[in-house]
């Protein structure tokens, strides 16, 4: 069956696999090459793979699994390839903090432009124009 590993920016996989275990909002499952076609919901958690005998890990934000025939195509806002699932732990929290670090910034540009706004507002109100506040 061949996977497809998708996030809005990239297919970080698209190859021919053996099985693929993931953990949906039902459960974990394990799928075969002859399993049946389905639908269902990702929780965030690892999704594993097999390349010839080989297992690849990914980590992945929820998301939506789509089974049909031999086509099986997961569809996650954000993932994290490893080969293993030590060197995966590292990458997930080297990535989040700098996730972390890049949403502090971008609230603390938020507030510095909503106050910008305010003070703008209140000279404007002050000056006797009144603008509706």
């Amino acid at each position: 069956m061949n996977l497809k590993l998708l996030t809005p920016t990239q297919v970080l996989v698209d190859t021919e696999v053996q099985k693929i275990s993931v953990e949906m909002l039902d459960g974990f499952f394990t799928l075969l090459p002859k399993h049946i076609d389905f639908v269902d919901a990702l929780k965030n958690g690892i999704l594993s793979y097999t390349v010839n005998g080989k297992t690849s890990y990914a980590a992945c934000n929820k998301g939506v699994l789509v089974k049909k025939g031999p086509q099986v195509c997961v569809s996650t806002s954000f993932a994290i390839l490893g080969s293993n699932l030590a060197d995966l732990k590292k990458m997930i929290v080297t990535t989040f903090r700098e996730m972390e670090e890049g949403h502090k910034e971008l609230n603390l540009s938020m507030a510095r432009l909503e106050l910008g706004l305010t003070k703008g507002l209140i000279a404007l109100n002050k000056g006797g124009n009144n603008v509706g506040l």
